[in-house]
């Protein structure tokens, strides 16, 4: 089975039960299979630092109870020798301890030795024997031709086996007093065997492993569950939210990361229930406002064929007038896909934002001719600015199409510019019902606020005022609406001057 195939839980057992396992190598490596290197090497550092602590105080007036206490253990010797063998001083005795069975001579030798290697020696000796040699070999030697001639062999290595033979360890340093006289230390310890320990170290390693590694499965088994279980209820929701159950609760419980992860998805659903609504309610919105002009278009014409004299240019003039707002409706529908989809690009000029508002006023002419509405432009000087000249007339002519379509029945429509040092601020006015401050949110969506019946514009889609909401954050301009209920709304959005223009 492939790793990626693995459940969390299957993963989280697996890696610690290998990790578990790995522990129990490494003990096994460190405490039987390498324990003699361990306990070498130990040794080897315990006799350099009691050469070096006796080589800082070798003229020290203390340097007798110095001795002392480095061989109070018992398993330690120190021997200060002088370069002709003879012995300035000892402390500590044990029965192996290789110095003190070596006579002035062998001293004398095992000096220029020592001398000879730049000043520091190691040397192991075996303890095979009683007998003490008169004096050292030339080189080391670990055949069995001298250990049979009851010879004590020695060697710079040493030679740990099961026959219990004891070993002893030796360090020689020549140190110089303040008179530039030159003194050996020499240093001997015991070197105890361990196979013994070894034996008793296994017996415990197994013992130890079984019970480790039974308690490292329960363990590996209850983080698994506590880890994984959290993530497989979030994976089985996650599987209802892809069905398109929205109501759907992430419970996220466990660990931080997981109760912020089902936060998120908590949100998700919500917002994914919310695109749902608007988009039910858009295709029954917009059917509606397709179906009302095809109605009348139908109507119309069905009337005109069927009944003479009724091909008049009113009844002409309704079918144009239907056909212009179905032609409108897929224009905005068009437009509003595009800028959301980002494939419109924005061509920004220099030009004259006063001038572009009443332009798109000029065009509701008819409208305050026939239906009595009164659209009326407030401005002190004109003000120039750089932005897509046509995608902000798109903003005003539909700020100004929803402000005449909720004005009420005053049927009044102000526009209202302001211009500071660095900016200018339109305001769209209607003087309509106002919006309820639980819909303040919802009112740049298409069609917003399903609380409210949907209605059809005076004039407009009624999807002006997302194409307003997209256009603007293209342009990165401030917007926003203030609304008083049985007052009405102001609909506004800020565009900075052109640097020419501010300067």
């Amino acid at each position: 089975m492939r790793w990626s195939k693995i459940s969390v839980k299957g993963k989280i057992f697996s890696c610690l039960a290998v990790f578990s396992v790995c522990i129990l190598i490494v003990l096994w490596l460190l405490q039987t299979v390498f324990l003699d290197e361990f306990y070498q090497m130990i040794k080897e550092n315990e006799v350099r630092s009691c050469s070096q602590t006796i080589a800082d105080n070798i003229d020290s007036e203390d340097l007798t109870d110095l001795l002392g206490s480095v061989t109070e253990s018992g398993d330690i010797c120190v021997h200060l020798i002088g370069s002709d063998g003879a012995q300035l001083q000892e402390s500590g005795k044990f029965r192996y301890c290789s110095l003190q069975e070596l006579d002035e001579q062998a001293k004398a030798a095992l000096f220029q030795k020592v001398q000879e290697k730049g000043g520091t020696k190691m040397i192991y000796f075996n303890e095979s024997s009683k007998e003490t040699p008169s004096e050292l070999p030339e080189e080391p030697r670990t055949d069995d031709s001298y250990a049979k001639n009851k010879k004590r062999p020695w060697q710079e290595k040493p030679i740990f086996s099961s026959n219990q033979v004891q070993q002893s360890l030796s360090y020689f340093q020549i140190v110089f007093k303040q008179d530039g006289t030159p003194v050996m230390i020499g240093i001997s310890v015991r070197i105890t065997p361990l196979s013994a320990t070894e034996k008793i170290l296994r017996v415990q390693i197994i013992f130890v492993g079984v019970l480790f590694f039974a308690l490292s499965a329960l363990l590996a088994a209850w983080m698994s569950h506590f880890i994984a279980k959290p993530i497989e209820d979030i994976n089985r929701s996650s599987k209802e939210l892809a069905k398109g159950n929205y109501e759907v609760s992430f419970g996220g419980r466990g660990y931080r990361e997981i109760i912020e992860l089902s936060d998120t998805l908590n949100v998700t659903a919500q917002a994914l229930g919310r695109v749902d609504q608007l988009r039910k309610d858009l295709v029954a919105n917009v059917s509606h406002d397709l179906r009302t002009p095809l109605t009348m278009i139908i109507g119309y014409g069905e009337v005109m064929r069927d009944i003479p004299g009724e091909n008049t240019p009113e009844n002409i003039q309704i079918i144009v007038d239907e056909a212009q707002r179905l032609s409108l409706l897929v224009d905005d529908l068009l437009d509003l896909s595009q800028v959301e989809a980002g494939v419109r690009r924005m061509e920004k000029t220099r030009f004259n934002l006063t001038e572009e508002v009443r332009k798109m006023l000029s065009r509701y002419q008819k409208l305050v001719e026939q239906q009595g509405y009164t659209v009326e432009f407030e401005a002190q000087q004109d003000a120039w600015v750089w932005a897509d000249q046509v995608k902000i007339g798109q903003v005003i002519y539909n700020l100004i199409n929803n402000a005449i379509s909720f004005t009420g029945e005053g049927k009044k429509v102000t526009v209202r510019q302001h211009v500071t040092e660095s900016q200018v601020r339109i305001d769209v006015v209607d003087y309509g019902i106002g919006i309820p401050p639980e819909e303040m949110d919802g009112i740049w969506e298409r069609y917003y606020s399903k609380k409210t019946p949907h209605r059809r514009a005076v004039i407009g889609t009624g999807l002006g005022l997302s194409i307003v909401k997209e256009i603007l954050k293209l342009h990165g301009a401030a917007f926003g609406v203030e609304s008083e209920q049985e007052k009405g709304s102001d609909f506004w959005f800020i565009l900075p001057l052109d640097e020419e223009e501010a300067l």
